[in-house]
C-alpha cells in the first residue's frame, strides 16, 4: 500500500490525520517530518500562499516518498493544466482552493482522473469550503465522487460573509458548525486549520483532517524551552 492509499484509508476508517504545512521550501525539513515518532500523516506544500516552485515541489516530494510520508500540494489555481502539471511532480494529492460549487469540484476530479486514469484510487483530493457560495452548494459538492476530504477555511468564509475575516463572529461559527455537521452526516471527512491548544476542540466538533503549520511547532518549542535558565547556567568565556 502506497502513502496516498494509506492516507485515504485512515480517512475512510474514520481516523484523524495530522497534516502539516512545512512553511519552508526544504527537502531536509520534509525528511525530518517523516520520522515516525512525530506522528505526521502528510506534509502539505503550499503553492497558493507559500513560496514553493515546481522544482522544489519535486525535490520535497522525493524526500517525502523516501520517508513514506504522504505529500499534498495546495494549488494556486484549480485549472486543469495546473492540476496536471503539479500532480506529475510525484505527489500523492492536492488541496484545491477557490471552489464555489459542485461543477467546479467535479472538474477537479475529472482533471485528476485524466492525468492518472490507472492510479485514481491512490490519489488524494481535498477541496476547500471557504466561501458563502460553496456553503450554499455544499450538498451538491458532497455528492461529487472521489473527493477524500472537505477542508473548511474559516477566515475566507468569514470574509465572503461580510465579516472581514472575523471567524469568531457568531454567524461564521454557526456556518462552520453547519458545514461540519453536513460533511459528517454525508459520511465524508471534514478538516480545518488547528492551532496550539484547540485541536481536541475541533475534533469534538467533527474535524478529522487536522491541518497545522510547522511554525506553530517552532513557537510551542520556543515557549517551552527554558532559555533564561540555559543562558544563566552557560559557562562564561
Amino acid at each position: 500500500m502506497n502513502t496516498g492509499q494509506r492516507f485515504k484509508e485512515k480517512l475512510r476508517n474514520g481516523q484523524s490525520v495530522a497534516v502539516i504545512n512545512a512553511d519552508y521550501p526544504s527537502s531536509g525539513l520534509v525528511e525530518f517530518l517523516g520520522r515516525p515518532e512525530l506522528g505526521v500523516d502528510a506534509v502539505m506544500l503550499d503553492a497558493e500562499q507559500g513560496n514553493v516552485d515546481i522544482e522544489t515541489i519535486e525535490e520535497m516530494a522525493r524526500a517525502a516518498r523516501l520517508n513514506r510520508l504522504c505529500v499534498l500540494v495546495r494549488l494556486f489555481s484549480p485549472e486543469p493544466w495546473v492540476i496536471e502539471r503539479i500532480m506529475l511532480r510525484g505527489i500523492d494529492g492536492i488541496v484545491v482552493p477557490r471552489l464555489d460549487n459542485a461543477e467546479a469540484a467535479q472538474k477537479v476530479v475529472d482533471a485528476v482522473r485524466y492525468s492518472f486514469p490507472d492510479e485514481m484510487a491512490s490519489k488524494v483530493i481535498v477541496v476547500q469550503i471557504e466561501s458563502r457560495e460553496a456553503h450554499e452548494d455544499l450538498d451538491a459538492m458532497l455528492r461529487v465522487a472521489d473527493i477524500d476530504a472537505y477542508f473548511i477555511g474559516p477566515v475566507d468564509l468569514a470574509r465572503s460573509m461580510g465579516k472581514k475575516g472575523d471567524y469568531h463572529a457568531p454567524a461564521v461559527v454557526e456556518a462552520v458548525d453547519d458545514i461540519l455537521r453536513r460533511i459528517n452526516a454525508a459520511g465524508h471527512a471534514a478538516g480545518t486549520l488547528v492551532k496550539p491548544g484547540d485541536a481536541e476542540q475541533w475534533r469534538e466538533r467533527g474535524a478529522r483532517f487536522l491541518y497545522f503549520h510547522v511554525n506553530d511547532w517552532l513557537r510551542i518549542g520556543a515557549r517551552s524551552f527554558p532559555f533564561d535558565q540555559a543562558a544563566s547556567s552557560a559557562p562564561r568565556a
